[in-house]
């Protein structure tokens, strides 16, 4: 075998169906072939279905056809064997049906790679020959009439080779000549397939792959010098060992297993098996008040941060306050560049040299004298890496100094608890989720009493992320307000009431609060002062009042129409 031949994975496989090919055609045990009589005529040289799997069945050894019929059928999708009457679809079929072995010479071991010139003269040489038993389908006809247009040069040179096909095939006797025309169609139904059809010879990437068997060099001296500087390099490379090597590891897998969608699952809700969008819009790229999860990220490293079009922004507002905003700004522009179009980047290498590393720049960096160095001789050749010395410096100087104390900054921790509390105070976004039921309402499904909920204590509404409690949660902000606007109108009512009365006496209330009030008999001086406290605390309390002068047992309850009466 010669070494330096090239193979590649397909003529690897051709070898294998060739043989298994030339083994079929043994006149001896091969496949049965020969003439086959059909209902008005005699095929000649075919054979049927039915014997083509029992010879592979038994040359194979195997005892179910479906795998013999499915090699068949990649011979025949292949072009090594072809229907003699149906050539519509490349497919066996376990019965009589009529197949017919191919030339060797249109074997796709060949490496015939048919060009537009050769399939427009076979298409015009059938569209001259006789039309009822040569006539092209549908998908042929446009297809010569493309070729028409493309070859409209040579075509008639198209014509003359046509034509002489014809008159070379009259020569041939009838029987070679059936056979002969067969082989060619079945050729180019590989070849040229019919929309919709697969085409198993189309090379795509992994076709295109060659594998080379190379010759063994001979031991010289260059070749034992790249040899030894080869293993000094990799003797130069830093090494840990595998008792270190695993901790870190496992240490790093435990703290981004709380940032994997895959492992902690996607909150608030999976948007790819339901139809909720809200992960999307907590997850944007810049959003006003991120998650915790989010937040929580950032603290991780410094390249998490900078990685976060959100945490970037928080993280330049803070540098803005210390005065040091031209170092995120320098790393922003150099990222940009390294994405900027070609025609742009002479342009924008200039431009960040001017703004952060000319002398007396607007916003000149703190960078070292060897780092300028090495800047200055990468811009005698601008490139979309110049600035890549630069940039590892100004990262190391944040990641040392700013980083820290962002993290330890007010802004920080007033952006985690924001975040916190837009998630119910609660690991919204961690490994479990709330159950955040707000207050004055009940949630869907639940047949527990609501009377302790419904009392309101002085907190904040949480709004749950869930949807089924997106009605529940507006009727009890709704509720709420209407009892404030009701305390609001029962406090003008007694303010009017005493002003229309002549002789009043003060209320006394059922709340703790105002039980300690003792009563003040009227007169002229409080005629039209209230002494009594007419700021009611919440909607809860019942306040009873009389409008007698001498007594100060209540004679009448007044309930407001959003409370139960006691």
């Amino acid at each position: 075998m010669d070494l330096e031949q090239d193979y590649t994975p397909k003529p690897l496989v051709f070898g294998k169906m060739e043989n298994l090919i030339t083994d079929m055609q043994n006149v001896e045990n091969g496949v049965p072939v020969g003439s086959q009589k059909t209902f008005l005529s005699v095929v000649p040289s075919a054979f049927t279905g039915y014997d083509f799997i029992e010879w592979l069945m038994e040359r194979l050894g195997t005892q179910d056809c479906t795998e013999s019929l499915h090699l068949a059928n990649l011979l025949c999708q292949y072009g090594y064997i072809f229907p003699v009457q149906e050539m519509k679809t490349l497919v066996v079929r376990d019965d009589g049906t009529l197949y017919r072995f191919q030339s060797p010479y249109f074997w796709p071991s060949q490496n015939r790679n048919p060009d537009s010139t050769d399939y427009a003269v076979y298409l015009a040489k059938r569209n001259l020959s006789n039309k009822q038993k040569h006539s092209l389908e549908e998908y042929e006809v446009s297809a010569l009439t493309k070729l028409k247009q493309m070859l409209s040069h040579k075509w008639e040179f198209v014509l003359l080779q046509a034509q002489e096909q014809i008159r070379i095939a009259k020569q041939r006797k009838k029987t070679d000549r059936l056979i002969l025309d067969s082989q060619e169609r079945a050729f180019w139904r590989v070849h040229r397939p019919p929309p919709g059809q697969i085409n198993c010879l189309e090379n795509g990437i992994r076709g295109a792959y060659t594998l080379r068997i190379a010759c063994p060099r001979k031991n010289t001296v260059e070749r034992y010098k790249k040899q030894i500087c080869f293993l000094n390099m990799l003797l130069s490379r830093s090494k840990i060992k595998l008792s270190k090597a695993i901790p870190s590891s496992v240490k790093w897998c435990t703290q981004y297993m709380d940032h994997d969608p895959l492992i902690s699952g996607a909150q608030p809700s999976n948007p790819w098996i339901s139809d909720d969008p809200t992960m999307w819009i907590l997850n944007n790229v810049l959003v006003d008040i991120p998650t915790e999860r989010r937040v929580l990220r950032w603290s991780i490293s410094l390249c998490d941060l900078l990685q976060d079009a959100t945490g970037r922004h928080h993280f330049e507002l803070f540098l803005k306050k210390e005065f040091s905003q031209e170092n995120i700004r320098f790393w922003n522009a150099f990222e940009e560049l390294k994405y900027a179009p070609q025609s742009m980047v002479a342009e924008k290498v200039k431009e960040i040299y001017e703004e952060f590393l000319a002398p007396c720049a607007p916003c000149e960096i703190n960078v070292d004298r060897q780092t300028v160095q090495l800047t200055n001789q990468s811009l005698k050749k601008p490139n979309r890496f110049s600035f890549e010395a630069a940039q590892k410096h100004i990262f190391i100087l944040m990641k040392k100094d700013s980083y820290p104390r962002f993290l330890k900054s007010e802004a920080y921790k007033n952006l985690l608890a924001m975040s916190s509390q837009c998630s119910g105070k609660k690991k919204l976004f961690g490994r479990f989720r709330p159950k955040i039921t707000p207050v004055g309402t009940k949630r869907r499904g639940s047949s527990g009493s609501t009377e302790s909920d419904s009392e309101p204590n002085g907190d904040m509404l949480v709004h749950s992320l869930s949807t089924g409690n997106l009605t529940d949660t507006n009727h009890a902000l709704y509720m709420q307000q209407r009892k404030e606007d009701g305390v609001k109108n029962m406090t003008s009512w007694f303010h009017r009431k005493a002003a229309s009365t002549k002789s009043y006496s003060p209320i006394s209330v059922r709340n703790p609060r105002f039980q300690s009030l003792q009563p003040i008999k009227p007169s002229k001086d409080n005629y039209l002062k209230p002494n009594y406290p007419l700021n009611v605390p919440d909607g809860n309390d019942v306040i009873n009042t009389k409008l007698s002068e001498k007594h100060l047992i209540p004679k009448k309850s007044l309930i407001t129409p959003w409370e139960d009466e006691a």
